[in-house]
């Protein structure tokens, strides 16, 4: 097939999505032999109000319209060259108007968005969602949110690139426990079960330490923010709060306020400040194992330098503090053993579609457990050692970005492999 493609949230170097997706992407496609067309539209403007999930400002409007118009405009350049048999993007709300799937329909040109947030930011999709002619959904339980709105769902799970994610020779292994990953959620309160239980382990990524502040709370980005350097700023006509200040908490407090009732929004109000003083608390415990932000060549290297790679699983329901934790796949689920980890995450029910628990990677559902399994693996170096072998395996035989395209291909009726 020629796949027409939208999925770099930025043509910056410096932004965390400028190669997150087409490093992931691109080279399983190309090995089942599919011709790549790339959209050479810069998304940024309209990455940096990606939080937003509606009732946008004119300003906002006219940014996607332009972004939206342009990249019709590029499909149908390159669809009179050489037919397009797919256009495969990696849209929120904000940076694609939905009418204009129709356009693309409209050249016969079907098309996939995928989504991998769809457990606790839908809301920041479901527009786009409903007009693509496919919503890939990386989550199970997603489903439904989709169908509600009219979308056609296909859940087809991440996995990982063995070119890339792979073991990493002639290191000999710290004893020691790693994590690579931000702050966010109760990963620093499972981090701090484990400190306080003599568990040896390292941190890596931001919000840790001294190296960068946490971005966790209220007025927190999902994507690439306008630059802030002050508590307020201004970006397309939207008044914009730095993430933690006063005023961020103020217009998170008024918006649930209004969403769910006062007593309700003073409850959520109550728990997210138990949630940040407790968080506060932690954060001096927390730093001496911080060993800052790594790219993402240094994390395969540290899942190949540890005798345990950790992962906590929980997002915020809504993505904020105070709702409910759900237990969500990430990328390194797949990539932490295919670099062959000894990988202990927390337990969800999906998980276990995709490994055997206990022979291939480890799960846990409490802090004593995570604490127990940890020292087990830690001290017991033939238990991990299976652990890593078996996690290999499966990976690199199930886990890869082309088994995934395969299913994806198949589930939607398209050509599974190109002609190169």
């Amino acid at each position: 097939m020629r796949i027409f493609t939208a999925i770099r949230h930025s043509k910056d170097s410096t932004q965390y999505h400028r190669n997150l997706w087409s490093r992931n992407f691109y080279p399983a496609l190309r090995e089942l032999r599919h011709q790549i067309v790339e959209s050479q539209v810069d998304l940024l403007p309209t990455s940096r109000f990606m939080e937003i999930a509606d009732q946008f400002t004119p300003e906002e409007i006219e940014a996607r319209r332009r972004t939206t118009e342009l990249i019709v405009q590029e499909v149908r350049a390159a669809h009179r060259q050489v037919p397009i048999q797919l256009f495969l993007s990696y849209f929120y709300n904000s940076h694609f108007d939905p009418d204009g799937f129709d356009e693309l329909r409209r050249l016969g040109v079907p098309s996939i968005n995928f989504y991998c947030n769809s457990i606790y930011q839908f809301d920041l999709v479901r527009a786009v969602a409903a007009k693509a002619d496919f919503s890939w959904h990386a989550e199970k339980s997603a489903r439904q949110a989709y169908l509600d709105v009219g979308a056609r769902p296909v859940w087809v799970q991440m996995a990982a690139d063995p070119s890339i994610y792979r073991p990493i020779d002639g290191l000999t292994r710290l004893a020691k426990a790693c994590f690579v990953g931000q702050r966010y959620a109760d990963r620093d309160r499972w981090m701090a079960a484990l400190i306080q239980g003599g568990v040896a382990v390292d941190i890596f990524g931001h919000g840790w330490g001294p190296f960068s502040e946490s971005s966790e709370g209220a007025g927190s980005v999902v994507g690439p923010a306008a630059p802030a350097s002050s508590e307020e700023d201004g970006y397309l006509g939207r008044r914009r709060f730095r993430p933690g200040s006063a005023a961020s908490y103020a217009t998170y407090f008024r918006d649930v306020v209004g969403r769910d009732g006062f007593y309700a929004g003073l409850a959520r109000g109550a728990e997210q400040w138990r949630y940040r003083r407790t968080s506060k608390r932690l954060t001096p415990l927390l730093r001496a194992q911080a060993r800052g932000p790594v790219t993402f060549d240094e994390q395969v290297r540290i899942y190949s330098a540890y005798e345990v790679s950790l992962s906590f699983s929980n997002v915020w329901g809504d993505g904020y503090p105070g709702s409910p934790l759900i237990p969500h796949i990430r990328l390194r689920d797949f990539e932490a053993p295919m670099c062959r980890a000894c990988y202990l995450t927390g337990h969800s029910d999906e998980i276990g579609e995709f490994y055997e628990i206990g022979r291939e990677i480890d799960t846990y559902r409490s802090e004593e457990e995570l604490v127990d399994k940890a020292r087990f693996y830690l001290h017991d170096a033939e238990a991990a050692e299976r652990l890593r072998a078996g996690g290999f395996r499966r990976a690199r035989r199930d886990h890869t970005w082309v088994e995934r395209f395969r299913q994806l291909f198949a589930k939607v009726g398209l050509p599974v492999e190109g002609s190169g």
